[in-house]
């Protein structure tokens, strides 16, 4: 047989088993997100009736939804660690099933002290499930396709946005079994998790050698090419790390982890946000708010797809981060400057949404980089999501305190400018975690060369 005819079907078995690969588990986890974000960010469009029946200070909501993200980084790490330790689909279909019962209870809130522990109860329920599966990813999806796959996940976060916030608005105006139109979206929108956490025991597999539906000579390519993949990385990136500890020292995850708490605050921003900044901007009905709030994210997920359908094509990653988010930042100054002008503000949040959504695919590809293998890669993760994920509690309480209560635009347009600020300190941080990856690699590879030659 000669090369070519080798070449070839080597390339025809990766193309038939990825073919296999990626709609069994990222449709999957698709589907699992588009539920989880929408689960986790709802109670901005909840906020439009439940913050008058409760009397809920702009205060008390920023810090009920950011209570949420108290018991998630709290929980982050332990849940992903038991991830690692039983497998991805009994714990991903646990953190499911308990989120699901958490997200309908959510109906029950009567005031603002059970406002917080519900959603601090939300936050714990779901701990785990994001970094879970990007470590569950990078061990089945081979690096030079992994930012496409990793898309189908995060594309989720814009698509559950674009179905929800009109879903959620016209939820709210049922008001069955003498419940107020809120609660009935609560448990409407909580349900579906419930049968997702089934579906998971059900399709998701642990390891690629324990996929039956896979051929054996599907199974074997897979297997061996990650393996050669994980050795690759530690010796070309000199990164090994065989602890927690270890991981997180290291000044590329520190980096990254700054990277990803900086572009949180304007991403959870506008989930939580920018339905009551469109209300005020104009006189418009809930489901016209509620399409409006739609739009920057039908945006993000088209430009999701295509930068990081480039940054595969190109196998470059820094300038695919860096690009979209510095015109994020424009487009967040834009739109704080022009609440006044409808339409040049969602011009504006559009831009903004693109830089701090469409980047995380690009973002999350060069974590495996950074944080080693085996029980580091679980714990590097897991706190660079922690860490980041704490700007979940900073950001809504931060815009709340910066908007206040009062009439007018200008505390929006203050907190609107301070966002768009730490838009610009993630990509000067995502800069300098390229600029490691590649010294390290340059390093690497002079040893290598240097041990060749004396040899």
């Amino acid at each position: 047989m000669s090369d070519n005819n080798v070449v070839a079907g080597s390339s025809e078995l990766e193309r038939s088993t990825m073919r296999k690969v990626i709609p069994r588990l990222g449709g999957l986890l698709f589907v699992v997100y588009i539920f989880n974000y929408l689960d986790r960010t709802n109670v901005g469009i909840a906020k439009l009736q439940l913050q008058p029946d409760l009397g809920l200070s702009e205060a008390a909501f920023g810090l009920g939804a950011g209570l949420f993200f108290v018991g998630y980084v709290l929980f982050e790490i332990p849940s992903n660690a038991i991830l690692y330790k039983v497998g991805a689909r009994v714990w991903i279909a646990r953190i499911m099933f308990s989120w699901g019962i958490v997200s309908m209870a959510m109906s029950l809130v009567q005031n603002e002290w059970s406002f917080y522990l519900l959603r601090f109860l939300l936050g714990v329920a779901e701990a785990g499930l994001v970094p879970g599966v990007l470590l569950y990813l990078s061990s089945w999806i081979p690096a030079a396709r992994r930012a496409r796959v990793i898309t189908v996940f995060y594309i989720a976060v814009p698509v559950s946005t674009v179905i929800g916030a009109p879903l959620s608005t016209w939820l709210m105006g049922f008001t069955p079994w003498g419940l107020t139109g809120w609660q009935f979206m609560f448990l409407v929108e909580g349900f579906p998790c419930l049968i997702l956490a089934v579906l998971t025991l059900k399709y998701l597999t642990n390891k690629p050698e324990q996929a039956k539906w896979l051929s054996p000579e599907q199974r074997t390519w897979l297997t061996t090419e990650l393996e050669k993949e994980r050795a690759g990385v530690t010796a070309a990136h000199g990164h090994g790390a065989k602890s927690l500890l270890g991981s997180i020292k290291d000044k590329g995850v520190l980096a990254m982890a700054s990277a990803f708490f900086c572009m949180i605050i304007p991403l959870y921003a506008l989930a939580f946000f920018l339905p009551t900044i469109v209300k005020a901007m104009g006189t418009f009905t809930t489901g016209q708010i509620g399409l409006m709030t739609a739009i920057p994210y039908v945006f993000a997920a088209l430009f999701m797809w295509l930068i990081s359908r480039n940054s595969d094509r190109l196998q470059e990653r820094t300038f695919h981060y860096v690009v979209p988010a510095a015109l994020g930042v424009v487009g967040l100054v834009v739109a704080g400057l022009s609440l006044n002008s409808p339409v040049i503000a969602m011009i504006g949040f559009t831009l903004g949404a693109i830089g701090c959504i469409s980047t995380l695919p690009t973002f999350w590809t060069q974590a495996p980089f950074l944080v080693g293998a085996g029980v580091a890669a679980a714990g590097g993760i897991a706190f660079i999501t922690a860490f980041g994920n704490i700007a979940g509690f900073v950001s809504p309480y931060m815009v709340a305190l910066i908007k206040g209560d009062g009439a007018g635009t200008a505390g929006s347009t203050n907190a609107i400018l301070v966002c768009s600020a730490f838009l610009v300190l993630a990509a000067l941080s995502f800069f300098a975690v390229g600029r490691i990856i590649k010294n390290r690699a340059a390093t690497t590879a002079a040893l290598s060369t240097s041990k060749v030659s004396a040899s």
